[in-house]
């Protein structure tokens, strides 16, 4: 059966335990790692098993296997490195990129990673009823009829803890979208999120680098829908990316364009185009 869940296993302390433990040094297996977890009293160490922990990291690529000259090593992959190196400085941008992952692993030309297509369902359909009040078992029952409604796929694998998973991302989010059990549009988001959302919607777009976005109503609407941000407040990130990224925002006959002169982790979105 093709599994659309998302574990709840996988929180951001466990995650970020993780990666900053291989970021020292490769793990010769499991059980060691369990073992270096537990000696600097890390909470992913009061786990009897990370199985389930390490199988999420590879679903998102951060971390591989090494080849059977060194048998069950394991280590982070490049974009494993990079999301280390965030955590260390970052835990809640680390969080913000770990979304970011989440949402556009998802690739409907390749149909493969049903779960980020789990993550992604999950936070729109937050998105676009907000206000509202989270309920569980609503969202799988809204995830299970989508499901058969685009893949044709009944029964599938999906279930309130699937739901737990992906809320335990977005509700460490900062500015919140969680509070108590309400979700709302955030009041703004961190700019680098929001450059990385247009770029991954470029890139979803085969749009060629070095050629400005159009800001359009259809590019705003999803950028927010990628960031969780309310509608009414991507001007003032923009601006705010302006100032601090670098980025080119104009306006002209054809309306608003904005130019992303330096990609921000471009690993994060497979599909990305650029050179």
């Amino acid at each position: 059966m093709t599994s659309f869940h998302v574990r709840h296993d996988f929180s951001p302390i466990f995650a970020r335990n993780a990666l900053l433990l291989l970021r020292m040094a490769d793990a010769p297996s499991e059980e060691a790692f369990l073992e270096q977890a537990r000696a600097r009293d890390l909470d992913i160490g009061r786990r009897q098993s990370v199985t389930k922990v390490f199988a999420s990291l590879r679903d998102l690529g951060l971390i591989e296997t090494t080849p059977a000259g060194q048998r069950g090593q394991v280590r982070l992959t490049n974009l494993g490195k990079q999301l280390a190196d965030v955590a260390v400085h970052d835990k809640l941008m680390f969080a913000e990129m770990i979304h970011l992952r989440y949402w556009w692993l998802w690739q409907p030309a390749k149909e493969k990673e049903y779960f980020a297509w789990s993550y992604q369902t999950v936070a729109t359909i937050l998105w676009e009823e907000s206000p509202v009040t989270i309920d569980s078992d609503r969202l799988v029952n809204m995830v299970l009829a989508a499901a058969e409604q685009h893949f044709g796929i009944s029964g599938i694998s999906f279930s309130t803890s699937s739901v737990s998973g992906i809320l335990h991302w977005l509700r460490v989010l900062s500015p919140p979208c969680i509070v108590g059990k309400i979700f709302r549009r955030r009041p703004t988001c961190p700019p680098e999120a929001l450059v990385i959302a247009l770029g991954g919607i470029a890139a979803a777009r085969e749009h060629p680098a070095g050629i400005p976005l159009r800001l359009d109503a259809a590019t705003r609407e999803q950028a927010c829908r990628v960031t969780l941000l309310a509608e009414e407040a991507i001007d003032e990130v923009v601006q705010q990316a302006e100032e601090t990224l670098g980025v080119i925002r104009r306006s002209g006959d054809g309306g608003e364009t904005v130019l992303i002169r330096e990609l921000l982790m471009p690993e994060l979105i497979p599909r990305m185009k650029y050179r």
